[in-house]
């Protein structure tokens, strides 16, 4: 059983009130450009798991049938107990290729983007696990069910939700035995002492055990983020940008055996006498820069606005998917990506942001005059385009987007 989906509200609630308690205590970890990335990312990473449907579940499948492997049963607590132990230990080397494996680095980087570290934080997803099936190949071997294996992994995550969090210290004997916000704020930094360490996901012995633990230091804060900052709001180049440079590096090496290596090898790995690609720069020693482009008043405001519908229409068709055709929630999720997309665009100050947002609305408008003849969702829909172009176009003539790459953009 997935229970992620059933955790959604859980999570919201929980983000609100660490702002509020931010707030209160003078200590806000929340911006708002960096919290509707966070997101954005994770509403396109539940999105487009309905679209491409059930990859592992069918391996699953094609796994018991053709072995015909013993299952064990579901209604035994020992089952339950050593999965979830067992998925943990799978987790942390499934974690840690994550980050020394270019090519799985390229999967997992979206998660370790965000310069903020908060609970939206843990919502932020890739879209593009792909090798991640692999590591449940030897609980179907072994004959762990389906349904025990699937809640084990939606319970690790769950579990991971709540150490996203810069408001806990650190908490005595239990750092020792389960991933904690202490330690797991070592593992989101990019200070390079603290850079690929702790990869448990529930419990970070395996950490100790295999020699990856890193202890936050008290003379060493942490920042947040990628030693090569994305400096983006765009939820799709978030998701591709690592294989991007990736292939122009690839096609860059000389010899077949050195473009063989380079995606298996550790993330910035060159041959001798080559340089990569990317032009992005590390930091320099200032840490504690932070992307924040600098917008107007109307586009924060806006885009914080629209952002809100986008996540409810978002939750609307996770959880009616079932009872809607695979076309219209295709062309659903569709909309709602370009969706995100343009709001990354607004918060970037981008001068294009405007006319993009335009034909998003138009495109919803058309939209639902083919695909619906239900007159309230018609009624709603020509309101909210009508108000949302009425409000654009009166910023289009009273002021133009903010572009400068600086400002403080607390939320």
């Amino acid at each position: 059983m997935d229970l992620i989906l059933y955790a959604i509200p859980f999570f919201f609630l929980l983000i609100l009130l660490e702002f509020a308690y931010g707030m209160v205590r003078g200590r806000n970890t929340y911006r708002i450009n960096d919290t509707i990335n966070s997101l954005s990312m994770g509403s396109l990473s539940r999105l487009q798991a309905l679209v491409i449907l059930g990859f592992s579940g069918a391996i699953y499948e094609w796994v018991v049938v053709h072995f015909q492997l013993q299952q064990l049963p579901d209604n035994q607590a020992w089952v339950w107990v050593s999965c979830f132990v067992f998925y943990d230990f799978a987790y942390y080397w499934k974690h840690r290729f994550g980050h020394e494996v270019a090519l799985f680095w390229g999967s997992h980087v979206a998660h370790h983007q965000s310069e903020d570290f908060n609970l939206g934080t843990a919502l932020r997803q890739t879209s593009i696990d792909f090798y991640g099936f692999l590591f449940y190949l030897p609980f179907y071997a072994l004959g762990y069910p389906a349904e025990v294996l699937f809640t084990v992994v939606s319970l690790n995550l769950i579990y991971q939700f709540w150490v996203h969090t810069e408001h806990i210290p650190k908490l005595g004997p239990l750092e020792w035995i389960m991933v904690t916000p202490s330690n797991h704020r070592v593992h989101h930094g990019r200070n390079k002492i603290y850079v690929d360490k702790n990869y448990g996901g529930v419990f970070i012995f395996w950490d100790r055990l295999f020699g990856t633990f890193q202890d936050e230091l008290d003379n060493e804060p942490v920042y947040f983020g990628l030693r090569k900052p994305l400096n983006s709001w765009n939820p799709l180049w978030a998701n591709v940008h690592v294989y991007w440079r990736l292939i122009l590096d690839t096609l860059n090496a000389p010899g077949l055996l050195n473009k063989l290596r380079l995606p298996f090898k550790p993330p910035g790995w060159q041959p001798d006498g080559t340089v990569t690609r990317c032009k992005q720069k590390a930091l320099d020693k200032d840490l504690s820069l932070k992307f924040d482009p600098r917008i107007s008043s109307f586009a924060r405001v806006y885009t914080f606005a629209q952002f809100l519908v986008t996540v409810g229409f978002s939750l609307y068709i996770l959880l009616n998917a079932n009872t809607l055709s695979y076309a219209l929630v295709s062309l659903a999720v569709l909309f709602l990506t370009y969706s995100l997309f343009v709001h990354g665009r607004w918060m970037e100050g981008r001068e294009d942001a405007i006319y993009l947002e335009v034909l998003r609305l138009l495109v919803l408008a058309t939209g639902m005059q083919l695909l619906t003849t239900d007159p309230s969702a018609l009624i709603i829909t020509a309101a909210y385009v009508f108000c949302s172009l009425a409000l654009v176009l009166w910023n289009r003539q009273t002021g133009k987007l903010e572009t400068a790459h600086e400002g403080n953009g607390i939320l």
